[in-house]
């Protein structure tokens, strides 16, 4: 079984399809000889040669099955390279919240093994996803501790790409001058021990110099990245396309900026025809970007337009892309993780086996909420939303219920219990769901449906807790005059949950920016919930809400007067 392993990784690169016969057959050998941790080194094989395949949906179901057999044992190298696998997955389906969640736990559990030589590379992954999500200050510091990481363990090749990346926010920002002297220590190390990286690192490297006015060096930089791309050419390298695509790019920002626009659109109409036939669709979205700029400063408004109508049509491709992969993601992650909890929850549903289970275990809540949240969260990525709008209007109605005098113990069972508001849109129909139309009034007839079916799933626990969740997934859409839905109660007829929860969710949905609509400002949502007063909510829970938002925002006191 060890030989059948080291062959796989041996021959991972050059023989993927041979490489996954033997991942398979030390998977079988050790699964019938249940040697967990072989058996697990198997599976992130497996994931690791899917991912290389790009068969994404492989590479993370079985990077999450070897995180799910091996989780309860000590810390293993093989543990901690599956989680940063799925942190690698989640990331390219730019669901940067949970790529960071696995790339913590990657490290946290690569530290525990013992080891150290690669623990500054998980912490470059770390990095990138902080960068990603545009929180520069969190990426220099997780850099700056790669860097210290790597320094007593000579990890050169490493530090050349995190000094790379340094000098790249550094640049973003406006600091030139730091990203000049980054990228030079960049390219010095690249040239000894990553050659690969030479090209990119000088393309970056003339943009700075060009943001200190020193086209002279940048002019030497473009030169000799393009004569470093010639000679791994003519000594048959395999190249990326990226590296050359990388290049062209920063020629093209560059003449751009210089209002050299003849030179930057040559530079750009090669590399969008390189990045079309690669099928670079990331880079080809800022190509036409900078095509639709440049021929505007050209006073060439027709192409620029067409170059503007094709960066919309890509970017609407890519995001239905990436929408897809997020959605897959986590129905994958969804259907390891929970599968056990959903047969539970369906077999509780008898008495006999509820006071049964009940005797075992002490905290049935406990035992069930994840499973929900899980389920919540699935609809909420399905209606184009994030799970923060769970947890925000989760906090927001357990501090309105506060503010109204509600006991503490109710006020936090609420606060869960909110979370689930909206699990019922599961099972709404994708076509009604994901439509970006209006509805017609049958397709909305069906999405009220929600309010029902969250009630219903949710009454399968039968513990305070899931039923304050039952009564607020049924009743938050109810309206104080009676025009809300689904039954038309009215006034103290809504639950009190119910009505606290409508309050927190308007609110929260109006702060949160969506694909299709802006991210309103506090006090403009405030003011419109508070529009609703007598109508939409009970007066005494809006004025509570308002009281919460100057206490969490005293500035606001003023603007709303």
């Amino acid at each position: 079984m060890r030989q059948l392993l080291d062959d796989a990784a041996s021959c991972r690169v050059d023989d993927p399809v041979q490489a996954r016969e033997l991942a398979l057959a030390a998977r079988t050998i050790a699964r019938a000889s249940a040697i967990v941790d072989d058996e697990a080194e198997a599976l992130y094989s497996l994931a690791s040669i899917a991912h290389q395949r790009g068969h994404t949906d492989d590479a993370f179901a079985l990077a999450a099955e070897a995180v799910e057999i091996s989780a309860d044992g000590e810390p293993t190298l093989t543990l901690a390279w599956s989680h940063h696998l799925l942190g690698v997955v989640h990331y390219q389906a730019s669901n940067f919240a949970s790529s960071l969640e696995q790339s913590l736990a990657a490290l946290q559990v690569y530290r525990g093994t013992g080891h150290e030589i690669d623990e500054g590379k998980i912490l470059h992954t770390i990095a990138v996803v902080y960068q990603s999500m545009g929180d520069y200050d969190r990426a220099i510091e997780t850099y700056e501790n790669a860097l210290a990481i790597n320094e007593p363990l000579g990890r050169r090749d490493l530090d050349a790409m995190v000094l790379g990346n340094l000098a790249r926010i550094r640049g973003r920002r406006g600091e030139h001058l730091p990203a000049v002297n980054l990228g030079r220590r960049a390219v010095e190390l690249s040239r000894e021990h990553a050659p690969q990286l030479v090209g990119g690192l000088l393309a970056d490297l003339a943009e700075a110099y060009v943001g200190l006015g020193d086209h002279a060096s940048a002019a030497l930089c473009f030169a000799e990245a393009r004569a470093d791309w010639e000679y791994r050419m003519a000594d048959g390298q395999q190249l990326a396309p990226t590296d050359q695509l990388g290049i062209m790019l920063s020629e093209g920002r560059v003449a751009l900026r210089s209002g050299q626009t003849d030179e930057a659109i040559a530079s750009l109409t090669s590399a969008l025809d390189l990045a079309d036939r690669t099928d670079h669709r990331e880079l080809e979205l800022e190509i036409h970007d900078l095509l639709a700029l440049a021929y505007k400063q050209s006073e060439r408004f027709s192409e620029a337009l067409d170059h503007r109508e094709r960066h919309f049509a890509l970017h609407r491709e890519i995001f239905n892309d990436s929408a897809d992969l997020r959605l897959r993601t986590l129905q994958v992650a969804h259907t390891n993780t929970t599968a056990r909890h959903r047969t539970e929850i369906t077999r509780l549903q008898t008495s006999e086996l509820v006071s049964s289970f009940a005797a075992e275990h002490v905290d049935v809540d406990a035992y069930h909420l994840e499973a929900f949240e899980r389920l919540a969260s699935l609809a909420e990525f399905r209606g184009g939303n994030t799970t923060k709008h769970t947890d925000a209007v989760g906090d927001l109605a357990a501090e309105i219920a506060h503010a109204i005098g509600q006991p503490p113990e109710w006020c936090e069972r609420l606060r869960l219990a909110a979370r689930l508001h909206d699990i019922g849109k599961v099972a709404i129909a994708d076509s009604v769901l994901l439509k970006p139309g209006p509805l017609t009034m049958a397709e909305f007839d069906e999405v009220k449906q929600h309010t029902v079916l969250g009630r219903r799933l949710l009454s399968g626990v039968s513990t305070d807790l899931f039923s304050l969740a039952a009564e607020a997934a049924w009743s938050h859409h109810e309206w104080w005059d009676g025009s809300g839905y689904p039954n038309g109660l009215s006034g103290t007829a809504i639950p009190l949950s119910g009505r606290i929860v409508a309050v927190a969710d308007v609110y929260d949905s109006l702060a949160t920016r969506r694909v299709y609509k802006r991210e309103w400002n506090v006090a403009e949502a405030i003011r419109f919930v508070k529009s609703g007063t007598g109508a939409q909510f009970q007066p005494e829970l809006i004025d509570a809400f308002i009281s919460v938002m100057v206490a969490r925002e005293p500035s606001l006191e003023a603007e709303l007067a």
